[in-house]
């Protein structure tokens, strides 16, 4: 096999390797966006939060987590248009290149012994740093551990990462945003005995400020659909919540016009699919120049955390006319 036994071997003269690096780099728009995406999805998939409220890997079985190497390979063959690669070989084939896939949330990755030699494409994620990586390297046999597992397979070793062609190293990979509450607020929304309707409720009220998606809202509903519990309606959570002044957002012009003139801190306006939750107060005096908006013929500015609860207006699809 051409690459396994060359002494003098150097993944920069690998030529396979850096026609399927040049793919994925100049070929490919947006990649980055594209693996994050992937990425985002099989561990989603793998939790299958609406189903059993997981929403962290060490939640997951041992057996589940193997599979989530599984996920990725097929969540990326299908977001990048990858064809497969010949039966009984590697997963993909890439430019008439046999590429293996192989996916982590250790140190490092284990080879099979059917892809010793092959391309292989190296993929990494930590929650826990909100980071992946995605890199290609060419299994030789000095790039992987000299003893093998049960299974047969060798890790790559610390030679073999300094041979990595990295496409994405430590890239930004935002982890769910349940992970960034605290322990005392997860416990406030998994609480037992409260229903879906009352998990969401909590939730907003607990999670402002930030962009939630319809995934974690299923998650915390453990229920398909859990947009739909944002409704109005009696004990829905828009209906609830805006008696104590907490309105949720989505992406309507007008919400996001809203969100401006309030200057809600966000990284971005809601996209389709996404709510936030914020608390308002009507503008008094002392609130000074905090940047107000008109609800209900009412003006009302975003509740500092001293301000007293009070309810808030309804904030409807579309602006009312005057």
């Amino acid at each position: 096999m051409p690459f396994l036994h060359d002494t003098a071997y150097s993944t920069s003269d690998d030529k396979p390797l850096q026609d399927v690096a040049k793919w994925f780099l100049h070929a490919q728009n947006d990649f980055e966006e594209r693996f994050r995406k992937s990425l985002r999805t099989s561990l989603d998939e793998v939790f299958d939060g609406k189903r059993t409220g997981r929403y962290s890997i060490e939640d997951l079985q041992k057996t589940e987590k193997t599979y989530i190497g599984t996920k990725v390979e097929i969540v990326l063959q299908e977001a990048f248009t990858i064809p497969r690669g010949q039966p009984k070989k590697m997963d993909y084939l890439i430019l008439g290149h046999e590429v293996d896939c192989k996916f982590t949330i250790g140190s490092t990755w284990e080879i099979p012994r059917e892809a010793v030699g092959h391309i292989c494409l190296l993929v990494k994620v930590n929650e826990s740093k909100e980071s992946f990586s995605v890199g290609l390297l060419r299994a030789r046999t000095e790039f992987l551990t000299g003893k093998p597992n049960s299974d047969g397979k060798r890790k790559v070793s610390a030679v073999g990462k300094k041979h990595i062609q990295w496409i994405a190293h430590e890239a930004h990979f935002p982890k769910t945003l349940l992970l960034t509450l605290s322990s005392a607020k997860i416990s406030q929304v998994f609480s037992e005995g409260k229903s879906g309707q009352e998990r969401i409720n909590v939730f907003l009220k607990l999670a402002q400020g930030v962009l939630i998606n319809g995934e974690t809202l299923d998650t915390v509903a453990q229920q398909r659909d859990g947009m739909a519990r944002l409704r109005e309606g009696t004990g829905r959570a828009r209906t609830v919540l805006r008696q104590r002044g907490i309105l949720v957002a989505g992406h309507w012009q007008y919400h996001r016009d809203v969100l401006q003139q309030l200057e809600v801190s966000l990284p971005r306006m809601p996209h389709l699919g996404e709510v936030v939750s914020f608390r308002v107060v009507k503008a008094r005096p002392e609130h000074g120049q905090r940047p107000s908006v008109t609800l209900d013929g009412k003006a009302w500015v975003l509740a500092a955390d001293d301000d007293p609860e009070e309810p808030g207006p309804r904030l409807p699809n579309v602006k009312k006319k005057s």
